[in-house]
């Protein structure tokens, strides 16, 4: 497929998990050469939105209600069969998998922000993604819903209560005193437990935390 001529991206998102997408623009957008055109919480939004063919990309949750990613992609593919299209899904799913094999320009994915991005920076704008090689990894996520809602429970047996609250907090806004206020410990001892979480789950940054935290549904935690 042709590649951009330039390095700005213009995408259309339907998703209707609203804080996933929230980060997911917020992390395509840290790119001064990347312009959302439409926000939309399922496909029906989107295919009454598209009415110029101004779409670098289309980014689509696979399944949402009202009218889905895979009815919204085939939809878009009957007038379109050229713009690339990135479509996502929590786990990975066979059956999906082989129909969305034979629509052109299209890419199936983790739900994940960071893959989402580097497949449009590194696919489609350019050809540093291996995107074959990403797949083969894909298709061997264990295929079983009931084996992916073990690991995500073990995720959290792992996790303190604490711990859950300490992202629950970053991932509302409050600053590393704040929390300390609400917990009545001192923004040094704040400090100390946040820098503990990022090492133990391998991150980086409070940033990354609360990606984490939004990612694996721990915002929706009654914890």
């Amino acid at each position: 497929m042709n590649k951009l001529l330039s390095n700005t991206v213009r995408f259309s998102i339907a998703d209707s998990d609203f804080y996933f997408k929230k980060i997911l623009i917020k992390t395509l957008l840290e790119s001064p050469f990347y312009m959302l055109l439409n926000d939309c919480n399922n496909g029906h939004e989107l295919v009454n939105r598209i009415y110029r063919r101004q779409e670098d990309v289309f980014i689509i949750e696979l399944f949402m209600p009202v009218l889905s990613g895979i009815e919204a992609i085939k939809y878009i593919r009957q007038s379109n069969t050229e713009t690339p299209i990135i479509t996502y899904s929590g786990t990975y799913q066979e059956d999906m998998a082989e129909i969305l094999s034979k629509i052109p320009n299209l890419y199936y994915c983790q739900k994940k922000s960071n893959i989402i991005r580097d497949i449009i920076k590194g696919q489609i704008v350019s050809n540093t993604f291996n995107y074959e090689a990403y797949s083969k990894e894909w298709e061997q996520q264990p295929l079983a819903v009931m084996e992916y809602m073990d690991r995500q429970k073990k995720s959290q047996e792992e996790l303190s209560p604490t711990e859950i609250q300490l992202m629950k907090f970053c991932y509302e806004g409050f600053s590393n005193k704040e929390i300390g206020e609400k917990l009545n410990l001192s923004t040094r001892t704040i400090d100390t437990y946040i820098n503990r979480l990022t090492e133990k789950l391998g991150l980086k940054t409070k940033l990354h935390l609360i990606r984490f935290c939004v990612e694996n549904g721990y915002y929706n935690s009654s914890m």
